[in-house]
């Protein structure tokens, strides 16, 4: 029980952040202000993001990560109430910049502090990575989908009233269950990483040691996927406003996203060696290509004032779009965090690195979306995205067919060996 209850909490925490970015995004949507402005909103929590991460890095360790994390949640629930105190696009910005430091605050203390409270030597990096992927995509998929129900039909100011209780809830959860904490002597900010001479993935006869290291794979293909999400998170309100699609449904299809995403994630629990084979991994790229090529036809825009697509078209299109693309982006992000977990020695420095990826792309992909939304339409980006999907899958088929042609000719060399002796 004590392990479920620890993965609620980045659920918990991620409903806060998506809940937060769905409804600042749609009041300036509302408000009437450019694709660009509406998408800045990501770009600011991105950017503070990634520099609070480097800075926590060096502070955080076991014996202050549960205090660490409650901070972090009452810090939510404060800038819950700013929001509803202070009006203006720059006073958005600069809470949004607010709630990056309370999400930093919370994630990265979250590792050593699932880490401290669940030393379970024998659970396995796949295990680890598949239920944490569900967790926090559950929560990114939760967040938008309850906001956006709330604001069509209470209104803004109700939406961070959730947001800041929730933030209160997950302070006292977090505090009922500190004493479960471990302290440790060598704090490492990788909830999973194995010790020396230990198997990476101890429930499964697989020596992943010895398939080579694809960290940088991981964050080629993640970087891309994540451009493409960050730019339709930030895309969609302004979407909503120019074709009249209400707020719970642009909610719901950010929630349907995020549910195939962690569903896909949970699917992995107990793989073995998809994530080192050409064929899988060009078959998932290809859910994103599609996913794109619908996302295009979507939002089309009307030629000569005449309608393309009925809102409801458009809708239909979009639910189908990000359900494809959430099955690309569950594979991308399983392998994103399975790859830096299960290297022997430098896993923490390869999750830093993650952070640094995700974030980034949090902060160049809605604001070069925007831009060219703002200048050439919506339907522009996706076409730039399906260029650069499938030239990551393309490398990753020639990587992995290369890889999988040298564990063979190690295999065979191995097998000569042993009918010699």
């Amino acid at each position: 029980m004590t392990r479920f209850l620890i993965y609620l909490f980045p659920a918990m925490a991620d409903v806060i952040i998506a809940a937060t970015m769905f409804v600042c995004s749609n009041r300036l949507a509302d408000a009437g202000r450019s694709r660009t402005e509406v998408a800045m909103v990501f770009a600011a929590w991105a950017a503070v993001y990634i520099a609070s991460n480097q800075i926590l890095l060096r502070f955080v360790t076991s014996r202050n990560a549960a205090a660490m994390l409650i901070v972090a949640s009452l810090l939510f629930t404060a800038t819950a109430g700013a929001f509803v105190l202070f009006e203006g696009i720059l006073a958005i910005y600069t809470i949004m910049a607010v709630l990056a430091v309370a999400s930093a605050l919370f994630f990265l203390p979250f590792q050593v502090f699932m880490k401290a409270v669940e030393p379970d030597p024998h659970q396995g990096v796949v295990r680890s990575v598949a239920m944490y992927t569900f967790s926090w995509s559950l929560g990114f998929a939760s967040g938008p989908f309850i906001a956006g129900f709330i604001y069509q039909w209470l209104g803004w100011p109700w939406c961070f009233a959730f947001t800041g209780l929730l933030g209160l809830l997950t302070a006292g959860g977090i505090h009922l269950l500190k004493h479960h904490a471990k302290y440790h002597h060598s704090e490492v900010a990788a909830p999973s990483q194995p010790a020396p001479g230990q198997s990476s993935c101890n429930a499964e006869d697989v020596n992943y040691h010895a398939m080579g290291d694809l960290a940088w794979l991981g964050w080629v293909v993640a970087g891309v996927g994540c451009l493409g999400i960050y730019s339709f998170l930030a895309l969609l309100p302004s979407v909503g406003v120019a074709f009249a699609i209400p707020k719970s449904r642009i909610g719901s299809i950010i929630a349907l996203l995020y549910v195939v995403q962690a569903l896909v994630g949970l699917s992995f629990l107990r793989s073995r060696t998809w994530m080192f084979r050409p064929g899988p991994v060009v078959g998932f790229a290809a859910f994103g290509l599609l996913g794109l090529a619908g996302f295009g036809v979507s939002l089309l825009p009307a030629i000569d004032g005449a309608t393309v697509l009925t809102v409801p078209l458009r809708t239909l299109g979009l639910y189908a779009s990000v359900a494809c693309y959430g099955v690309f982006s569950g594979s991308f992000f399983f392998r994103l965090v399975f790859h830096s977990l299960v290297h022997p020695h430098r896993s923490a420095r390869y999750i830093a690195v993650n952070e640094t990826v995700v974030g980034l792309c949090g902060v160049v992909g809605p604001v070069v979306a925007g831009v060219l939304a703002d200048r050439f339409g919506f339907a522009v980006f996706p076409a730039v995205l399906t260029a650069m999907v499938a030239g990551v899958a393309m490398l990753q088929f020639a990587v992995l067919k290369r890889l999988a042609g040298e564990s063979l000719s190690r295999r065979m060399i191995s097998s000569t060996l042993i009918l010699e002796k």
